[in-house]
């Protein structure tokens, strides 16, 4: 496995964006429209960073169920790129771990979030031809 990218959560997403660019020299790219406020800091092509704005107010997470910054940190999670989706799905259910399955709107990446000890989230992230057309 490969990392993909690491997520940071924010409470001031324009500040937080302005700092990674100038600190690391990254530059803001496209997203894809997911209903929650946010932005991609690209290496050349490829998105390593992703910011999404946290709430104060737990009620408000988004649809990821990020939580306010102070109960998880600033990173929320690290993604990996999965190669063999069937063999993950099968490793978690032989351990009894619970995983939530998602599809990344546009470019229909296949996305398996799994939470760990001490508030860590895995994402495993896979390319559209090598996850199952059918997720449920």
């Amino acid at each position: 496995m490969n990392i993909n990218h690491v997520l940071i959560q924010t409470s001031d997403l324009s500040s937080m964006t302005r700092f990674i660019e100038d600190v690391t020299d990254l530059k803001v790219g496209s997203r894809p429209p997911f209903p929650f406020p946010g932005a991609w800091m690209y290496n050349e092509s490829k998105p390593v960073i992703h910011i999404v704005e946290a709430y104060a107010n737990s009620s408000q997470a988004d649809y990821l169920g990020s939580r306010p910054v102070a109960a998880g940190g600033a990173v929320d999670h690290v993604a990996f790129e999965g190669d063999d989706y069937k063999s993950l799905i099968e490793r978690l259910s032989l351990n009894s771990i619970d995983y939530i399955e998602r599809t990344v709107p546009l470019s229909q990446e296949h996305q398996v979030f799994v939470d760990g000890p001490n508030g860590l989230k895995l994402e495993i992230l896979f390319d559209q031809n090598k996850a199952p057309l059918n997720f449920s």
